[in-house]
């Protein structure tokens, strides 16, 4: 399998969000998703002109396939004002489908997809949200509407075939990580209420 490479706008963001917020948004075991980039694909691929852009506070995408059949979407919109938004897609497998839709400022989203037939989508409207979703198994689904200001979300999928639709579009409920360790397992939350999906 021959790895293939889609590079929209520059890794610059990720290097720069992942040093400034280092000591504050650290996932559970201490690494920022910044440094996770970092470590996983390194700085030499990045040129003068994508460090000073990451540094003007642009939109910055990253989008790295490796596999057959991937689809992703990244869109980074506020009236056409949209600004400092960063978004990254990492699929690793066969006929995985994401997309990073992101209306505001600051918003940072990552989806990391590791295995086969993996759907996620997450929507960000607001200001300085982030959301993380790892999906390391088959079959996964993460359908995420957040309308937000000023929060973290962090879902993992590790298995097959679980399902999860996340919608916090009001209400006071602080950000939280989701983690769905097994097979088949099916929820919803919406408004930090948590529920079985019919």
């Amino acid at each position: 399998m021959k790895p293939t490479t889609v590079k929209y706008v520059p890794l610059a963001l990720l290097l720069s969000i992942g040093a400034a917020r280092a000591q504050g948004n650290r996932d559970p075991d201490g690494v920022s998703t910044g440094q996770q980039l970092i470590q996983a694909f390194g700085t030499s691929q990045l040129t003068p002109s994508e460090v000073a852009a990451s540094a003007a506070g642009v939109n910055q995408a990253t989008l790295v396939q490796q596999g057959n059949a991937n689809v992703s979407t990244i869109s980074q919109t506020l009236l056409s004002a949209g600004q400092g938004n960063m978004a990254a897609v990492l699929q690793n497998g066969n006929n995985n489908a994401a997309a990073a839709l992101q209306n505001g400022v600051n918003n940072r989203t990552t989806i990391t997809q590791i295995g086969n037939s993996n759907v996620a989508v997450s929507d960000i409207t607001g200001y300085n949200t982030e959301s993380t979703v790892l999906q390391n198994g088959n079959r996964n689904q993460v359908e995420q509407q957040l309308i937000r200001d000023s929060q973290r979300y962090t879902v993992e999928q590790l298995g097959n075939n679980n399902n999860l639709v996340q919608r916090e579009t009001s209400g006071t409920t602080p950000g939280y990580n989701v983690t769905m360790k097994g097979n088949g397992i099916q929820i919803m939350i919406e408004q930090g209420r948590v529920s079985r999906l019919p």
